[in-house]
């Protein structure tokens, strides 16, 4: 038996014996994660009917709110956002910002790669299901089995190579950008190093018993470069809310004026950006929002705060993202 096979395989040539053997690897880890797949199909399943009911219930939400026109004024109320709440979301910000510099156009290319192949498999995944009427306990597995067979792997893995090319480069855009802002913060702890040391280093050695006079040199600098990020940190968070609420003036009162023009409201744009109203009204809405944001401390009231959170989820998910990655 094992001689045999072993003859028959060296008389394969060598690209059709890579083959078989990559065959033979690929059955046997298709076997060893069957159970965790079933699993993970069974789990799906169960989870449909509550994904469809969250769904359903956002496409009446998204029905309920057409007669105030939110495809004309999403954009103004997305500016408006970006005045008086922007500084609260440094992290998403900055990494929009970061994205529109690469490229939208970039990410829609793989995107829409994404999207076309998804709906070849759903459309093939309906059709199997149509002509098969397998009342199967298993029918995400069989559907996600289907769908595999429908789409291109190459468009696939070219796409999500792609998009997690340009999520890497958000990410150093990111992480240099706040590698910055701890940089000053330590050069800002260094210098209130060397006033603690000239002034209250003397009187922590008059009144720390001399066995622990070792630990007041490192709590110094500790405390001190502490104290210096902080303070770089809340920079930045003001330098952000500046920025945004400049940006967020611009957008809500672009976005506002082409709005109004389009539901016959105006009969042209009256402030274009050419216009020294346009900076003076830019000037006076940003200073606004960004008052208001000192005001509340760079947070939201409680109302909103529920209303935002996926924001401040996606705000942590971002955060942790230039931490790890």
């Amino acid at each position: 038996g094992t001689f045999q096979m072993s003859n028959d395989a060296a008389l394969l040539p060598p690209a059709a014996l890579g083959r078989s053997m990559s065959m033979e690897k690929a059955n046997e880890l298709l076997n060893k994660l069957s159970p965790y797949l079933e699993k993970a199909a069974d789990l799906v399943d169960k989870a449909k009917p509550h994904v469809l009911k969250g769904w359903a219930a956002c496409k009446l939400g998204w029905e309920y709110i057409q007669p105030c026109k939110p495809k004309e004024w999403g954009p103004t109320l997305f500016g408006i956002i970006l005045i008086f709440f922007g500084g609260r979301f440094l992290s998403t910000v900055a990494a929009f910002e970061a994205v529109r510099l690469i490229g939208l156009k970039k990410i829609f290319v793989h995107t829409d790669k994404l999207w076309e192949n998804y709906q070849a498999g759903r459309d093939a995944a309906e059709k199997d299901k149509k002509e098969s009427g397998d009342p199967s306990s298993h029918e995400t597995k069989r559907k996600v089995l289907t769908m595999l067979k429908s789409m291109e792997p190459n468009e696939v893995i070219e796409a999500c190579g792609g998009l997690y090319s340009i999520m890497l480069a958000v990410v150093a855009t990111l992480r240099f950008k706040f590698a910055a802002a701890v940089t000053l913060g330590c050069s800002i702890g260094d210098m209130f190093t060397a006033s603690v040391d000239t002034y209250g280093k003397p009187l922590m050695v008059k009144s720390i018993p001399a066995e622990y006079h070792k630990w007041i040199d490192p709590a110094i600098k500790l405390v001190c470069q502490g104290v210096g990020v902080s303070l770089a940190w809340m920079l930045q968070r003001v330098m952000s809310a500046l920025h945004c609420s400049l940006r967020g003036a611009q957008i809500a009162i672009i976005q506002s004026q082409k709005a109004a023009v389009r539901l016959g409201f105006l009969t042209k744009v009256k402030l274009t950006e050419d216009s020294a109203y346009f900076s003076l009204a830019v000037t006076m809405l940003a200073s606004l929002g960004f008052l208001n944001q000192i005001a509340y401390g760079f947070s939201l009231p409680l109302p909103l705060q529920i209303i935002f959170m996926p924001v401040y989820m996606l705000e942590f998910i971002i955060t942790h993202a230039i931490g790890t990655v």
